[in-house]
């Protein structure tokens, strides 16, 4: 009797130790999409002219037409480049997409994003309001929900009540941006210093030597 009730409270623990960390995971994966928000902007400004490693590309110069990153398993989104007309990312690992990983994209006029396991949660608020925005002159393929169960096979969509409460993520990602370009400042003011410093140290030395 004593080792029936133990092991109930182990399977109980077990099953609530997975719940946490799948909680955690997806507050994680929120917090690094707002927190490097800055930074990607900056990446695909400066460096979205060239193929991706992980995916194949057509052509294969610096500024590709079709970029093809379907099955590689992937659980991030790779710096797609700004000349990108058809990107196919089917069959990955992705749940969730950067707010304003896509919208450089303006010559996009295909995209693949099905098979992927989507959770459905203010993590997706940007890929869904994006995929309106282009309704009619994009091609797309649809959209459907992994998680949570409640919400699994559900097309994107047809997201409308689920997704009522996203405006404080928004403002908390806001608030990650500020952070990030007052970071960004502040680093930028003491390579400054370090700079300035060094340059008077080295002429004080050299008045000395005359």
């Amino acid at each position: 009797m004593t080792w029936k009730i133990g092991s109930q409270n182990e399977a109980l623990f077990n099953k609530n130790t997975k719940s946490h960390l799948i909680r955690r995971k997806h507050l994680y994966k929120k917090m690094v999409t707002c927190q490097g928000l800055l930074i990607f902007l900056f990446l695909e400004t400066s460096y979205a002219s060239s193929c991706p490693d992980v995916c194949t590309c057509s052509p294969s110069n610096s500024q590709p037409l079709k970029v093809d990153c379907s099955f590689r398993e992937l659980e991030t989104l790779p710096l797609i480049p700004n000349s990108t007309q058809e990107l196919y990312l089917q069959h990955n690992n992705l749940e969730s997409i950067p707010a304003g990983a896509f919208d450089y994209l303006q010559g996009l006029n295909v995209i693949n994003l099905s098979s992927n396991p989507w959770h459905c949660d203010c993590g997706l608020w940007y890929l869904k309001n994006w995929m309106e925005d282009q309704a009619g002159g994009l091609h797309s393929s649809g959209v459907k929900c992994s998680s949570p169960p409640s919400l699994r096979q559900k097309p994107m969509s047809e997201l409308t009540n689920e997704l009522t409460s996203c405006s404080s993520p928004t403002k908390c990602c806001f608030d990650f941006l500020y952070i990030d370009a007052f970071l960004l400042v502040l680093v930028t003011v003491w390579f400054s210093f370090l700079i300035g410093s060094f340059m008077m140290v080295k002429k004080i030395k050299f008045i000395m030597k005359i």
